[in-house]
């Protein structure tokens, strides 16, 4: 009876407003997809109340937050120097931040015409002065800047220029405060809620972080995302369907997205920053990690799940079933010893570039190099490693020449190769003969290479690529039992799995 009162006449003032379906005797179908709308619409406030729980800071992390900044930008404010003044910038200045975070970006201001030597002389004077006793170090971006720990935070105290706009910056880093201040505009505090959802479930499907170990998207791009399709929700969901050359303009900068992409050379994702018209926000984006992104939107909007925002609890692979892997494929590496005093970031870039150029070098040799993994301890040692699908290759090799109708070449091919191990035949009109390889196995031409690149590089990597030994299996192994960050990283890359696609 209840039922049938929910689609009575009296619920609905005229009959011609009334869905064709329900005059057919279908109303139950309607009722249940009102009710399936609202059980799913309730389940998503579920979840998302959940989550918010976990990662927006409490109140009190808040407080404890504020006093910190309070006590650097008074200090800093209170120092001598050129300098006219410190400021919070980040995420927290933008109230985007996650739970636990606990990193607060200081940038203290300098008069435009201060000249760069002394801008970043006192820049790290001031910073290193900051810190004290604490444990801290110089880190770099485009200038020189002091980074550490005080009272549990991780503190960047970074120079920049004031600037009147974004536009007239005269170092990268002057458009950053730029950021905080239009966004602090515009984003309500829903907003900045999904800011921290969209930042979690990125962090989860390892999309989350723009600096050279991820390739992935800061925290400005998220901010952005949420400012444009407006909700998490709404923002996944637009994700899901990005093609290459998507274009996302705030400020309409460009006239149109055709001028826009050719502005920028056709990139696969622009985000053109509402503070600096000439800059793309997701420029430092993968398009691994674009692909990967798009994938976790549409596998999380096909089944929405909160395991999407928690860490995946899988197990690493037992050292048995690590010695299986690795019998079924072919697995070579080499292991560094960690370059003293460099940073964790700069080393994470540089394995990254040696992996690349490895990669490409070997396949020259004709060794068909499927996939290849890096990873550091930050601390003594480094690892890169290669899955190779034919670690050993004939000793020979075809050599195809000119074609026979081209009489000079010919002849020159057939000087320069007097005493070939095979031919020379003819073989679709051409010249072929077979050559001996000097390398023919991937260990050797692996140790070749990287003694070449030991004389080539230059810095602090070039004694750990001196000092670069070929990994076998049983040091593999070793380190695999004593290590639960190494084995849980390897884990992941000899599954060769996303996570989040079950």
């Amino acid at each position: 009876m209840i039922l049938a009162k929910a689609v009575s006449a009296s619920w609905m003032p005229r009959t011609g407003l009334i869905p064709t379906f329900m005059r057919e005797g279908r109303a139950w179908d309607y009722i249940k997809t009102i009710a399936s709308n609202s059980w799913e619409n309730h389940m998503t406030q579920m979840w998302r109340k959940n989550i918010l729980k976990e990662i927006v800071p409490s109140l009190a992390e808040r407080r404890g937050e504020e006093k910190m900044v309070r006590s650097l930008v008074r200090k800093i404010n209170g120092m001598k120097g050129p300098h006219l003044e410190a400021k919070l910038a980040g995420s927290l200045a933008r109230n985007t931040h996650l739970k636990g975070d606990r990193d607060l970006d200081i940038f203290v201001f300098y008069p435009p015409s201060l000249k760069r030597d002394k801008f970043e002389a006192a820049g790290l004077k001031l910073g290193h002065s900051v810190f004290g006793e604490n444990f801290h170090e110089e880190a770099y971006s485009e200038h020189p800047y002091v980074r550490g720990v005080i009272d549990g935070f991780n503190v960047e105290i970074v120079p920049t220029y004031k600037v009147d706009k974004a536009s007239n910056k005269i170092s990268a880093v002057d458009r950053t405060p730029f950021h905080a201040a239009y966004m602090k505009k515009r984003l309500n505090a829903k907003q900045c809620n999904d800011v921290r959802l969209l930042k979690q479930f990125l962090k989860r499907v390892s999309v989350y972080g723009a600096d050279v170990r991820f390739h992935g998207v800061p925290g400005y791009l998220v901010e952005i995302l949420i400012l444009n399709y407006g909700s998490f929700e709404k923002a996944v969901e637009r994700i899901s369907h990005w093609r290459d050359h998507t274009v996302i303009d705030l400020e309409r900068s460009h006239g149109n997205d055709a001028i826009a992409l050719a502005q920028f050379n056709h990139p696969f994702l622009l985000v053109v920053d509402p503070t600096d018209a000439q800059r793309n926000v997701a420029g430092a984006l993968s398009y691994n990690q674009f692909a990967r992104m798009i994938m976790a939107c549409r596998t999380f909007l096909k089944q929405p799940s909160e395991a999407f925002f928690h860490a995946h609890t899988d197990k690493p692979l037992s050292v048995e079933q690590v010695k299986s892997l690795m019998q079924k494929e072919e697995f070579v590496g080499v292991r560094l010893p960690y370059p003293n005093g460099m940073l964790s970031d700069v080393m994470w870039g540089q394995l990254s570039r040696l992996s690349t150029k490895l990669t490409n070098t070997l396949t020259q040799y004709d060794f068909h190099v499927i996939r290849s993994w890096h990873w550091t301890d930050a601390l003594n040692e480094a690892y890169i490693i290669f899955e190779v699908e034919n670690p050993i290759l004939p000793q020979t090799r075809i050599r195809i020449g000119p074609r026979v109708v081209e009489e000079k070449h010919a002849e020159e091919f057939l000087h320069a190769h007097a005493k070939p191990v095979s031919g020379p035949r003819i073989e679709d009109g051409k010249l072929v003969i077979e050559i001996p390889r000097k390398v023919w196995k991937f260990t050797d031409a692996l140790k070749q290479e990287v003694e070449r690149a030991a004389h080539v590089e230059s810095g602090d990597i070039k004694p750990s690529l001196f000092a670069a030994t070929l990994v076998s299996e049983p040091l593999l192994l070793n380190h695999y039992k004593k290590d639960p960050s190494f084995a849980s990283a390897l884990s992941v890359f000899l599954k060769g799995k996303e996570p989040f696609l079950r």
